[in-house]
């Protein structure tokens, strides 16, 4: 027979295999353990863990009801910088190579650097409007190196002295696109519940669109 203080770290099973609720000697969090469908077609044992006991049942019951709706867990856990690497080689290199070459810059130089660490399913929006929010502050000579083949007397952010380069509001948006497509197709294939990026917005760029001819000045053209 087992003392109250043994018991706590003993698998509480649910009934008909409905998972089970146990205390981590180890640091003291609780883990809740459901054998759920994933998104290679196969049931396997996934875990959720919570401060608490009624933390973990709470998300344990989030998992099984997702399972018996039938909508997946990811097989694994990815890092968003191995999903973009997936992305750009599976979906992007069908694009015009012109479109892939942009995407690919976008992905290399802003967003794995920054977000690229982030686990695909924990990305939030505060993570990204961080990202965007520093993005219009980086100076984009710095961030790609662009003057390190420069003549010496032209150099200026590999020597210390910041051009202050800024991004355009279009290489901004750009950006922005590039995650938000990468990240629809995550919730396609069931990575994610939903598209973080959408949640964040970004300004869009002006252009100035001519007023056109005068009437006068068309008759004058004209004549």
């Amino acid at each position: 027979m087992t003392t109250p203080k043994q018991d706590r770290h003993v698998a509480r099973k649910n009934p008909n295999g409905e998972g089970s609720i146990y205390q981590r000697a180890s640091d003291g969090r609780w883990v809740g353990q459901v054998y759920v469908l994933t998104t290679d077609g196969t049931r396997k044992r996934k875990a959720v863990y919570g401060r608490t006991r009624e933390d973990a049942h709470r998300k344990l019951i989030e998992l099984k009801a997702k399972s018996h709706r039938g909508v997946p867990v990811p097989d694994r856990s990815w890092k968003l910088g191995d999903y973009l690497s997936y992305w750009l080689t599976t979906y992007v290199t069908d694009l015009k190579p012109t479109t892939a070459r942009g995407y690919e810059s976008a992905v290399r130089l802003h967003l794995v650097p920054a977000l690229g660490s982030k686990r695909l399913d924990t990305l939030q929006v505060q993570h990204v409007k961080a990202f965007m929010d520093g993005l219009r502050r980086k100076c984009l000579c710095c961030v790609a190196g662009l003057d390190r083949n420069r003549p010496t007397d032209r150099r200026c952010c590999s020597v210390g002295r910041c051009c202050q380069r800024y991004p355009s509001t279009r290489q901004v948006q750009f950006v922005h696109a590039v995650l938000r497509n990468a990240l629809q197709h995550a919730m396609r294939e069931e990575l994610v519940p939903r598209n973080v990026a959408k949640l964040v917005r970004v300004p869009s760029p002006r252009y100035r669109v001519g007023k056109g001819l005068s009437v006068d000045q068309v008759r004058r053209l004209l004549a």
